[in-house]
């Protein structure tokens, strides 16, 4: 894969952590609650970014120059037998959802699904997100799994439901 893509999407750079870590921070949940998780910070974010390969991506789409929407693939769990399945996360920066921008990123994402090596890609979604989980449903994603309660900080405990897609 080359690292300039169409439609404004491309690999991510160390150079777009400071805009990735906004993008992420306006879209997670507990921003929508009003308790923002602060404990992901700039070096989590270059962590995310020096841990990709060619088979875990992170890409970024850009529109007149900024980032406004990031995606990763991220290996499902440690063992070879999993290879084939890849997390995924997809964040839209919150002006810029409802455009098409993430199915964009997804379209990208299945187009190179032979280069990748992914034949099920799975996305933890909270339960309160209503927008993301109606966003993967659109893409073909359907309910696998639920973990109850497992996501919390000090305020709020939150169910996470595993949507997943089998190409």
């Amino acid at each position: 894969m080359s690292t300039s893509y169409s439609k404004g999407i491309r690999l991510a750079e160390l150079d777009d952590a400071p805009a990735i870590l906004d993008v992420f921070q306006h879209c997670d949940l507990f921003s929508t609650t009003g308790h923002r998780q602060d404990n992901i910070g700039l070096i989590d974010v270059i962590d995310w970014l020096e841990s990709v390969t060619d088979k875990h991506p992170m890409l970024v789409l850009e529109e007149q120059g900024n980032v406004i929407a990031w995606c990763s693939v991220e290996p499902f769990y440690g063992l070879p037998s999993f290879d084939s399945a890849c997390e995924i996360s997809v964040y839209v920066s919150p002006d810029s959802q409802g455009k098409g921008i993430g199915t964009q990123l997804l379209q990208y994402l299945e187009t190179n699904r032979s280069t990748l090596g992914f034949t099920h890609l799975i996305a933890y979604i909270y339960a309160s997100n209503l927008d993301s989980q109606s966003f993967f449903t659109r893409q073909g994603f359907e309910q696998w799994g639920l973990l109850p309660n497992i996501a919390q900080n000090e305020q709020i405990k939150e169910d996470v439901f595993l949507l997943g897609r089998e190409f």
